[in-house]
């Protein structure tokens, strides 16, 4: 059994005593190279590193794959990749460099992605890191300040606001290596289903298990050390459906890491995914359509994340001397206190969940990237906005960092969500919000309304979906549609949530430009109206052969 020890340590001074700290490699490597940085990284005439960070991940994985029944890129051994992120704020509490960007919203740690596994090899890393960290961090000072100066911006909240120390250590176990043969096999089973569909060009699944071994140091005296296991089923397909338009399908399972995959679940997963393929082919081309939509727990998660998630993300705006407005911040930094979301809906962020209903969470976060424990946070009550992710660097209305500071090798630590719960007031099974969503088309004198299982990306209020179910009226029958187009999406969609499931999944994510994974728990939810129109796209040339 994996061993927990969690510390808050009051006493602030630095340095830490090195027996503290678990002795391994890491540790040993990144405290020694930061007493070096906290008593020698001085350049005459630039601001003192105020704060300094070094974070190194051991990524393990394997990857089991196969097309059409036949094993694919087969990689038995395990791999294990050595990774490192060093920051530095230059200045001191009250202004230091963190927050202003010189190019462009280009707000990224010194990292490398192949360090040497070993203490002189890795000491080596963050030694050349740091030093680039400090030269990035006093250029960003002086601009910043300047930059202020220029705007004769003042502002009271510190930069960098006081926390207890803090730690939290568990004890790292070997990353398991799976019985090769056994994982191919079911691949290539499970993969071998999608030979009955003889207009799939393309159909293959993965089982990736992977283990990311996090180590965390600062000059403040904060660590952790942890394990952050994924196991997840990855089934993708490209299709040409009967009215020749290029089609494709993509689904991440999460399962539960530390247990040999239930093979009889992953090909009831994989029956269900080739059963939508199926519809996707027979599908009809989409028509104008505005009114309600049903959303399956896939299909919200997808919704709330693109548009409640962005949005409660990066809750303090970067300044930048490149452009007046942070085009990176969430649109809720300006709405605590106001309703942002269906009064049927409670949300929370829960950092420090590991799993949920037999699915691996991906962002348990005991302690965040600037060494504060993570908390449990009521973002909305009833509708209404109540707290937002926040980081030492405050923002109006909060009086310290509730520890969500989450950074990559692609940026620096900001506000970040980890694992969102939206939990309606009251729940409908299945059959009733179905009935609610056939009740309120006949209220507006619609023909049918749409059930979507999945939720297209958006962009500018637009997406581009493949597929959806239009139900009808009069009967209730469903029938199978691809091409939609949705338009005039925005956050006001948010409060027009008119009902909830009692059917919450998990849904994984990774931010395109952080790289940090996440997770959405969410029901099934019925949307009072969204606009859909046909897609704009034109059907693939036919190949001069078909399919063998």
């Amino acid at each position: 059994m994996k061993k927990y020890f969690f510390l808050l340590l009051i006493c602030l001074a630095w340095p830490l005593g090195a027996a503290q700290l678990p002795d391994n490699m890491y540790f040993r490597a990144m405290n020694d190279e930061m007493r070096r940085t906290q008593k020698q990284l001085r350049v005459k005439g630039s601001p003192k590193p105020y704060f300094t960070a070094y974070k190194v991940i051991a990524s393990s994985s394997q990857n089991f794959s196969a097309q059409f029944g036949a094993p694919y890129a087969v990689r038995e051994e395990p791999q294990t990749l050595l990774e490192a992120a060093v920051y530095t704020y230059a200045g001191d509490a009250k202004n230091n460099s963190s927050g202003f960007v010189n190019n462009a919203y280009y707000y990224r740690p010194a990292s490398a992605s192949s360090v040497p596994a070993s203490y002189e090899g890795l000491r080596r890393m963050l030694w050349r890191l740091t030093d680039s960290a400090y030269v990035a961090a006093g250029d960003s000072y002086e601009k910043k300040m300047a930059y202020k100066r220029q705007k004769n911006l003042t502002d009271d909240l510190p930069d960098f606001s006081k926390s207890p120390k803090a730690s939290y250590v568990e004890e790292i176990m070997p990353f398991p290596k799976a019985d090769a043969e056994q994982y191919q096999q079911l691949v290539n089973e499970l993969s071998a289903l999608g030979k009955r569909l003889p207009y799939l060009e393309n159909f293959g699944a993965s089982l990736r298990l992977a283990q990311q071994d996090i180590y965390f140091l600062d000059s403040e005296g904060d660590f952790y050390q942890y394990s952050q296991p994924s196991c997840a089923l990855i089934l993708s397909s490209s299709l040409r459906n009967k009215d020749g338009y290029q089609e494709s399908l993509t689904d991440n399972i999460p399962l539960e890491c530390g247990q040999t995959p239930d093979a009889a679940e992953l090909r009831a997963e994989t029956e269900e995914f080739l059963t939508r393929l199926q519809d996707i082919y027979q599908a009809k081309k989409a028509e104008p359509y505005l009114g309600p939509v049903l959303l399956e727990p896939k299909a919200a998660g997808g919704f709330f994340n693109q548009l409640f998630i962005r949005n409660a993300n990066n809750s303090k705006p970067l300044l930048s001397a490149q452009a007046e407005t942070d085009g990176t911040a969430g649109q809720f930094k300006d709405k605590l206190g106001m309703r942002v979301i269906s009064h049927l809906l409670d949300v929370y962020d829960r950092p420090q969940l590991r799993e949920y209903k037999g699915r691996s969470l991906p962002a348990f976060t005991p302690l965040d990237d600037e060494g504060v424990p993570a908390q449990e946070l009521q973002l909305v009550q009833s509708g209404k906005l109540l707290a937002l992710p926040t980081v030492r660097s405050l923002i109006e209305g909060q009086k310290q960092s509730n520890g969500h500071a989450r950074m990559s090798g692609w940026i620096y630590p900001r506000a970040a969500l980890t694992h969102v719960f939206f939990v309606p007031k009251t729940s409908l099974t299945q059959e009733e919000l179905e009935q609610k969503l056939l009740d309120r088309c006949r209220e507006l004198g619609l023909e049918y309304g749409y059930i979507f299982p999945r939720f297209p990306v958006i962009n500018g209020g637009k997406g581009e979906g493949s597929f959806a179910w239009r139900i009808y009226t009069a009967d209730g029958r469903k029938e199978p549609v691809y091409g939609l187009r949705l338009e005039g999406i925005t956050t006001r969609s948010l409060r027009d949530v008119l009902a909830a499931g009692a059917d919450e999944e998990v849904s994984v994510f990774t931010d395109s430009s952080t790289m940090l994974p996440f997770a959405v728990v969410a029901p099934s939810v019925l949307v009072d109206e969204i606009e859909i129109l046909p897609t704009q796209r034109k059907p693939d040339r036919a190949p001069f052969v078909p399919l063998p």
